[in-house]
């Protein structure tokens, strides 16, 4: 927001030069980014303020912040107005057919206005902060809304169907041109401001072309209403139009500041336009706003500001920014008007008391400290143990945005319904992710793009998905991507690409390391690859019987859809069953084994069909608990195999922690292994 040097002094008599007023207001919470020399001896101030302080988007709300720092008074814009004209229900009339949206509307009618160029002053004052002048009118609601706070608008009463305003939602196939020429197509989410056949505005946002205020203008509508600012922000982001009123109604303007305001507008059009202003206004509500009490305790706020300030100074500033102080029984009551509503706790009151005090006046001794020992939970340890383990086997975090571009999710063939959003900053931030695919698969083409060809990014934290109950369910998830050379530019010169089997590896080393025991199989039947895999390539991780994640090559078109010109892999599982597997688990250690090791070499014919991991799977269940380790040593196709067979060499391990082991023992195990083959997989032992 911009402000103007000499305009705040109307409303202040502060002598403070630009550059101390500038600091000033800095400290106390609003900040003041940029100071510009207009000419005159006056200087326009650019202005930050939080969200949390719509007050301070008007020149009396700053007025006010800087009386409390200076202990002067406020000289208030005069708001009386005086009624000439006919009776103002006999001019127009007001209805509100969603009073969730306006919860009160107030209108005024100024008849006999003469619209013509505003006079010099006024120009002025406008120039000065940014504003371009229109006419008389327009200006007028421009300067009170800058005087006040307050957005107004003025509507040609002779242009609105049957003098009737009607506040609804506006109707299928609606449209509407607004101000700046722009044709509107409207729907049912939108509130408008309409006359007895179609829509003449925006509210809170922007009037209709049809409606405003011309040369040829003699009677003016002002509306001053309040709306609910989430119904103003929501459309405001979709309409894609800000204005000054909607930046004022989202942030929550006043309820309670509708009549001063439109006194005010009206007071100055009657003078400076001429014309007659009718008697009464015309108020609409739905509901009431009160002010609201709180109690402040002096000495807690005193302990958490670390200074001893009297109690009578801290009601005296709580009094000159507007909140009614009184002290009763060693506590201050104080009373929180409705242009303060973000004031809704004893810490509030505190921090009003610190800021308005001045911070640089805190002292620099630290504070007596006083903490809460952490824990952490057993989900934070559990995930911190996969990012370990996952930073050891050479992969780097990834730490991408919630919000996601719903155009990404389909480009990456994500299946299933997605979390929208209903009032989305942007439309590509407009669903929750339902996985950590989009998000890599970003990150990656960004590295790509940066020269960087050899890439291991991985990335724990929550995805969403809709629930018929309207709140979304989140679950932990974590995933990972990788590409390139298995091990960048090696000193003999001889590298691979990293392939499906790498990251099948460094899954089942991620579960390794965690100590639980896992499988990797092939996709097939119901357990069929995921739509952004590639089929074929890929495998299902499952644990304890329950699949819980894939990984494989990523389908060519998802890897084209993101610019991505080689081969990519990708690995995800849900965290959630891996946390209650790590929280069932018991840590048991053994001792070192006494006994030695027999070791056995198993050589088997397979169908090609038939997976590696099968045949582990069968080992291990027969081979019995003397069975120490499997592992596949040889792989053979060719001459001396049957088609469409291939050999299998395991390597075999037995020991026993309580005697040795003889080869009788031994042969007896692989003669169960053999036999258990044999029938699970119709294997047979290879020939020597």
């Amino acid at each position: 927001m911009n402000i103007t040097y000499s305009w705040l002094k109307e409303f202040v008599a502060f002598d403070w030069p630009v550059k101390e007023l500038a600091d000033k207001l800095t400290f106390s919470g609003v900040e003041v980014e940029a100071v510009t020399d207009i000419g005159g001896g006056d200087f326009r101030l650019e202005l930050e303020v939080t969200p949390n302080r719509p007050d301070c988007l008007s020149l009396l709300g700053l007025a006010r912040e800087i009386s409390a720092l200076s202990g002067l008074k406020i000289n208030k814009p005069n708001c009386a107005v005086t009624e000439t004209g006919p009776d103002v229900n006999s001019l127009a009339t007001v209805r509100v057919d969603d009073t969730a949206g306006c919860p009160r509307y107030v209108a005024r009618v100024i008849t006999g206005v003469t619209v013509a160029e505003s006079p010099d002053w006024l120009k002025t004052k406008l120039t000065g902060i940014g504003l371009r002048p229109v006419n008389n009118v327009a200006d007028i609601t421009n300067l009170v809304l800058y005087e006040l706070g307050h957005p107004l608008h003025a509507f040609d009463l002779g242009k609105v169907a049957e003098h009737a305003v009607v506040v609804r939602r506006a109707k299928p196939g609606e449209s509407l041109t607004t101000l700046d020429g722009a044709e509107r197509k409207l729907d049912a989410d939108h509130l408008v401001i309409a006359d007895a056949k179609r829509p003449i505005g925006l509210a809170g946002i922007m009037g209709g072309l049809d409606s405003e205020i011309s040369s040829a203008t003699t009677n003016v509508l002002l509306e001053s209403a309040h709306f609910a600012s989430s119904l103003i922000r929501r459309e405001s982001h979709t309409l894609g139009l800000k204005t000054d009123a909607s930046y004022r109604f989202e942030r929550g303007a006043d309820p309670n500041a509708l009549e001063r305001a439109v006194d005010r507008c009206a007071k100055m059009i009657a003078e400076v336009c001429g014309g007659a202003v009718a008697m009464g206004t015309i108020d609409v509500s739905a509901r009431q706003y009160s002010d609201a009490t709180l109690s402040l305790r002096p000495e807690k706020a005193n302990r958490l500001l670390g200074i001893e300030i009297p109690t009578a100074r801290m009601a005296e500033i709580l009094d000159a920014l507007e909140l009614r102080a009184s002290v009763s029984g060693g506590k201050i009551e104080v009373t929180i008007p409705t242009f303060r509503r973000d004031l809704e706790r004893e810490a509030d009151l505190i921090e009003e008391v610190g800021r308005i005090h001045g911070y640089d006046n805190l002292p620099g001794a630290p504070i007596a400290p006083w903490a809460v020992p952490g824990r952490r939970r057993p989900q934070e340890a559990a995930v911190e143990r996969v990012s370990q383990a996952m930073t050891a086997l050479g992969f780097c975090e990834h730490c991408g945005l919630t919000l996601v571009d719903p155009a990404k999710i389909e480009a990456a063939a994500v299946p299933g319904a997605v979390v929208e959003l209903a009032n989305p900053l942007s439309s590509d931030l407009s669903v929750l992710r339902p996985l950590l695919l989009t998000g890599l698969l970003e990150a990656a083409a960004r590295n790509l793009n940066n020269g960087i060809a050899d890439v291991r990014l991985f990335e724990a934290g929550l995805v969403f998905a809709p629930t018929a109950e309207g709140l979304p369910r989140q679950s932990l998830h974590l995933a990972a991507i990788a590409f390139g050379h298995v091990q960048p530019d090696p000193w003999d010169q001889q590298n691979r690409d990293y392939d499906f089997y790498d990251l099948k590896g460094a899954a089942a080393a991620l579960f390794g390391a965690l100590r639980l025991d896992a499988e990797v199989r092939e996709c097939r039947g119901a357990d069929a690859a995921e739509s952004f895999l590639h089929p074929g390539r890929a495998a299902g991780v499952f644990l304890g019987g329950e699949r819980v994640g894939c990984l494989g090559e990523l389908a060519p078109q998802v890897m084209q859809a993101f610019g991505l010109k080689t081969r990519c892999y990708y690995f995800q599982a849900g965290l959630e069953p891996v946390i209650a597997a790590l929280a069932a688990a018991r840590q048991q250690f053994a001792e070192l084994p006494r006994f030695p090791a027999v070791k056995r070499d198993l050589a088997l014919v397979v169908r090609q069909d038939v997976p590696c991991g099968a045949l582990e799977s069968a080992i291990r269940a027969a081979g019995g608990s003397e069975l120490d380790g499997v592992r596949l040593f040889d792989l053979y196709q060719g001459p001396q195999v049957a088609p469409g067979h291939r050999s299998m060499a395991f390597a075999l391990t037995f020991r026993s922690p309580q005697r040795t082991l003889t080869d009788d023992d031994v042969a007896a195990a692989c003669d169960r292994i053999v036999a258990a083959l044999r029938q699970s997989a119709g294997a047979e032992v290879r020939a020597p």
